[in-house]
């Protein structure tokens, strides 16, 4: 076989490329031929290895970085946020009864019309605050805009945000879903406003994180289809590329349905971005889950199955969750609402029976771990140790948040990789931690002490937003979002440090640290085009960074 390296380069980039190598070195110029990188140096160098039918890319001063990692990325999310009509610009009910009319008008009568939630987004933290009454649409209010429909607002997410979040439906959609005077919540968390003759006006307030008001109450509102899911996943890659992203890592795990769509991508070769996912599994309980890893996830075990563009391994598993609310979404074809990943509820005997199950299958475990499970985590993964080895399988903390030393010495001890959250858990709720000691402050979200104790961790956007400028500038700056009070300084990290844990250190959790998340000669020629360097400009100034070009193994997947 021919080594590509003696072959003209099929591409060469001109630009201020970062190599991401262990000095962080510059270069001039990247040449690619096939999938990976064949040469990186000076532009003179490089360019004198083109031949008659290289294609030259100069970027002038733009930089060239590897391609941005999210390793916590919810993608298909962000384009299930563009399925139903938005009310976003609605500054009043007269606004949100005037856009509904409208889309009723465009709909068949007895069709269901579903909208996206009242507030601004991504975060949607005002609510109905935006509008100038101050509350959300009665029912009254709906059955105005479209008496002959049945109409639901959704929530927005708790996780975008912050709860309470607000839904509201009009009557005829009230009607649909048996809700009426002497409706209960099956869940706790959800309030059902009424009016002063103890009627239903049509409001919601959901106090949950995770959106449950439609899952436990509204049966009858439409779910998303495998076909609108679909469509979802293929606008988000083209969203997320547009950022430099050209490998995302799911560790939250993917729903059987959501894998689906990926595999079909996959096998048709319209699959651009490159793909970790981990099974989001639908076991009722410990027994089930023991079944189906012998039974049915063989081909996740150990480093999973797949290639460079597709690969799935290992499985995702909650510590607690609310249990009416699982059985109602398995019951309902496992409804995943905004997200793909399955509801689950284990308590912490069915959480180590399940962990002690993933050892002796040899798959990989993922779980959430933040403001303070992992005190009941780690010591149950401990004894998963003791008893199986699990150095050098690369099981994953997702979402650490507040920390102390014991905890990262364990999670050193046990060669757990960690990722973190800093959006949600510095900027978005930093100011939960305000009443925590410096020492402490200086461990929520520990990137740069876990770094020191050489732990392999990255950062994921976790969709909020899905840019990883601002996830570095987060980790850069760590600043609450409504004082700029600084959570933890010494906790700080410099850029090179924060670029590396959105490129270089995802490539550890998929195996690939060989062959991705760098730009050297035999690595693939995964690239993001930058207006300006992220090593050489001030954090405050990455919002002005704009991405050029994305290419994944060579080839362009997105271009401003």
């Amino acid at each position: 076989m021919t080594d590509p390296r003696a072959l003209p380069p099929d591409t060469i980039l001109l630009g201020d490329v970062v190599t991401m190598d262990d000095r962080f070195s510059r270069a001039a110029a990247v040449a690619i031929a096939g999938e990976r990188i064949v040469a990186v140096g000076a532009r003179s160098d490089v360019l004198a290895r083109r031949g008659p039918d290289t294609v030259v890319r100069d970027f002038g001063r733009s930089a060239i970085i590897p391609g941005f990692n999210d390793a916590h990325a919810h993608m298909d999310t962000e384009g299930m946020k563009l399925i139903r009509p938005t009310l976003d610009g609605c500054r009043s009910i007269a606004d949100v009864v005037d856009r509904i009319a409208r889309i009723a008008r465009t709909r068949a009568e007895g069709e269901w019309i579903v909208t996206m939630p009242v507030g601004t987004p991504i975060h949607y933290f005002d609510g109905p605050k935006v509008l100038a009454e101050g509350r959300m649409p009665d029912r009254h209010a709906l059955d105005r805009a479209a008496p002959r429909h049945p109409v639901c607002i959704r929530p927005p997410s708790g996780y975008w945000g912050q709860p309470p979040c607000f839904m509201a439906l009009n009557s005829l959609a009230l009607r649909l879903n048996g809700i009426d005077r002497d409706t209960v919540s099956p869940i706790a968390g959800i309030e059902i406003e009424k009016d002063d003759a103890g009627e239903p006006t049509g409001v919601f307030i959901d106090r949950n994180p995770h959106e449950t008001a439609e899952l436990a109450l509204m049966p009858a509102v439409p779910r998303y289809t495998t076909d609108e899911r679909a469509r979802a996943v293929v606008e988000a890659m083209r969203l997320y590329h547009s950022k430099g992203t050209t490998s995302v890592y799911e560790g939250h795990g993917c729903s059987p349905e959501v894998i689906a769509i990926y595999r079909e991508l996959w096998e048709t070769g319209r699959l651009s971005m490159r793909m970790g996912m981990v099974v989001a599994p639908a076991w009722a309980d410990a027994a089930e889950a023991e079944a189906q890893m012998r039974d049915w996830l063989p081909y996740a075990r150990g480093r999973g199955f797949g290639d460079a563009r597709l690969r799935i391994a290992g499985v995702h598993v909650n510590l607690g969750g609310d249990a009416h609310a699982a059985v109602l979404a398995r019951a309902r074809g496992n409804d995943t609402g905004y997200w793909s990943h399955i509801r689950q509820a284990n308590d912490a005997a069915a959480f180590e029976t399940i962990a002690m199950a993933a050892a002796r299958h040899d798959l990989r475990f993922h779980t959430i771990a933040s403001a303070g499970t992992q005190k009941t985590i780690l010591p149950i993964l401990a004894r998963g140790h003791a008893a199986h080895d699990l150095v050098g399988r690369r099981w994953v903390i997702e979402h650490l948040s507040l920390a102390d030393e014991g905890d990262l010495q364990t999670i050193k001890e046990l060669g757990l990789g960690v990722t973190l959250i800093p959006m949600h858990h510095l900027w978005k709720n930093g100011a939960m931690f305000f009443d925590r000691t410096p020492a402490e402050m200086d461990l929520i979200v520990p990137a740069r002490r876990l770094a020191a104790l050489g732990v392999a961790v990255e950062s994921g956007t976790d969709n909020t937003p899905y840019d990883p400028l601002v996830t570095m500038k987060t980790l850069m700056r760590r600043e609450e979002r409504t004082t700029a009070r600084v959570i933890g300084p010494a906790g700080r990290i410099a850029a090179p440090a924060a670029l590396a844990t959105v490129t270089t250190a995802g490539a550890w959790f998929t195996f690939e640290e060989d062959v991705k998340g760098r730009l050297l000669p035999g690595q693939l020629a995964d690239c993001a085009v930058l207006s300006a360097n992220p090593l050489d400009v001030p954090p405050e100034a990455y919002d002005t960074i704009a991405c050029r070009a994305t290419l994944v193994g060579g080839r362009v997947v997105w271009e401003a």
